[in-house]
């Protein structure tokens, strides 16, 4: 009986001491502050791209050994997701085989995806589901970007 009763008692002492010591990950929403904070955190210059409240948009340039790489970040309208998009510049003539190609190409690199705005522009994104994000999981999705863009600079650089 003296045995169970240490047990319990040393588990209690355990739960105690993590939930005092310990802070849970919450999986709150990040706003555009918290974005731009984390960015700089990671040792990323930060370009503000869009200042309007609510609309908030910044962009990091990232050198690789063969391109530099600028990513923009922004969270969407419904809060919901961190956009990171790169411009690629204007996409080839609708008749150009290499449009298929990048669409082939969506398949190996989702869930980043090539896409044409509505004005035009051959863009690569990805978006993060804004919940429990955190430095180390913003970084991964910026590296997968940026090594995207590298990856594939042969079907969409002209």
């Amino acid at each position: 009986m003296k045995k169970q009763f240490t047990r319990y008692a040393i588990t209690a002492f355990c739960i105690c001491i993590l939930t005092i010591a310990g802070k849970a990950q919450t999986c709150d929403p990040i706003s555009t502050e918290r974005l731009r904070e984390i960015l700089g955190q990671l040792g990323y210059t930060v370009k503000d791209i869009n200042k309007t409240a609510g609309s908030e948009k910044y962009e990091v340039t990232n050198t690789t050994p063969t391109l530099d790489v600028p990513v923009a970040y922004e969270l969407s309208a419904s809060k919901n997701f961190v956009w990171l998009t790169v411009f690629l510049g204007q996409p080839r003539a609708d008749s150009s085989v290499m449009n298929a190609a990048l669409l082939k190409q969506n398949f190996k690199i989702q869930p980043c995806q090539f896409y044409i705005t509505a004005k035009g522009s051959l863009m690569m994104g990805l978006a993060i589901e804004n919940r429990g994000l955190n430095n180390a999981i913003l970084r991964k999705h910026s590296d997968k970007i940026i090594a995207d863009v590298v990856s594939t600079a042969a079907l969409w650089q002209k």
